[in-house]
């Protein structure tokens, strides 16, 4: 959905317009020239240098760890990843400030990367100390400690920049924080699991579309699948078929949604959603009886059957913008 598209839908939501100056504005972008996006818009050399920088101290960081790891003495361990946590978070402070898109955008790369190491670092912190008795190998809480302070700072950074790698980092986080909670009993609960991530994505989603979480499509699309992504794993259980039926329900919702909220995001994750669902749910119960080509047949014309429904969905979606 474009911009012009978004605002007009908040504005009709909350009866700033009405029907007729909203297909009066819809004419008047339409019949626009468009004109390029400002230099300062697009990504140019700096930018890519920014990113290519983070990658790479990114892989230094990693290679370490898998080259020397064993032979570091403990702080040198907390120095090898903390060092380039806190380097990744004032650099994105740093670049946030700036005044320049592309900079702005590397900034988000950065603090995006930096929640990842934040996390190992909090982890080696727990490992070669044990503060509180806690660990992070082989301890629930000391898992859950760590994938509970990423989410913190995945928070904290998209209260600060609430910009798409933010909304990312946010929902590996919950989904992370969910595998630690479900990993808290003696053994991983997959419905404890599955359902505080199915939690997070409705919680998500009801902010997104209130107005209160931004930006719009990437907060759909995460929270959407995270509804989708915790039943589905709360099935891979003895008596798992009410979470794979639930599957199928939430897809259904998401699809019903998006035709409402004139979504193509919401429509898509539901169409994906019901089409994994169903191949799942096949080949979980009625494998034995109709045969792996069988049931690869009626997966097969179940994708063929949500492609056709998300192109039509998106054709009819473009009609409407013309008129």
């Amino acid at each position: 959905m474009s911009d012009v598209e978004e605002h007009l839908e908040r504005w009709l939501e909350a009866g700033v317009i009405h029907d007729t100056a909203a297909e009066r504005i819809r004419a008047f972008e339409r019949d626009r020239p468009s004109r390029p996006a400002p230099a300062s818009e697009r990504p140019g050399a700096i930018e890519a240098l920014l990113y290519l920088g983070v990658v790479v101290v990114s892989v230094g960081v990693f290679a370490l760890i898998e080259q020397r790891w064993p032979d570091l003495d403990s702080w040198a361990r907390v120095m090898a990843i903390g060092v380039p946590a806190l380097l990744a978070l004032a650099l994105g402070a740093g670049l946030h400030t700036s005044k320049e898109p592309g900079l702005d955008r590397a900034g988000q790369l950065a603090w995006f990367v930096s929640v990842a190491l934040f996390a190992g670092s909090v982890a080696v912190i727990l490992n070669e100390f044990e503060p509180a008795g806690l660990t992070f190998e082989d301890d629930a809480g000391g898992l859950l400690t760590v994938m509970s302070a990423a989410a913190g700072l995945a928070l904290i950074l998209w209260v600060v920049s609430p910009a798409h790698p933010q909304v990312v980092a946010l929902g590996a986080s919950l989904f992370a924080l969910g595998q630690a909670v479900g990993n808290w009993p003696d053994e991983f609960n997959e419905v404890l699991a599955g359902m505080l991530i199915f939690g997070f994505g409705v919680a998500g989603l009801a902010l997104t579309e209130a107005g209160m979480f931004s930006p719009r499509f990437s907060g759909r699309l995460i929270f959407a699948t995270l509804c989708v992504a915790g039943p589905y794993e709360a099935g891979f259980t003895d008596n798992g078929m009410v979470f794979e039926l639930m599957v199928f329900a939430v897809g259904g919702a998401l699809i019903a949604l998006g035709v409402l909220r004139a979504s193509f995001t919401f429509l898509a994750v539901g169409v994906i959603a019901s089409f994994v669902g169903l191949v799942t749910f096949i080949f979980e119960h009625f494998e034995d009886r109709l045969g792996a080509p069988v049931a690869l047949m009626i997966s097969g014309g179940a994708l063929i059957a949500g492609v056709l429904l998300l192109a039509r969905f998106r054709s009819a979606e473009q009609i409407r913008r013309l008129r």
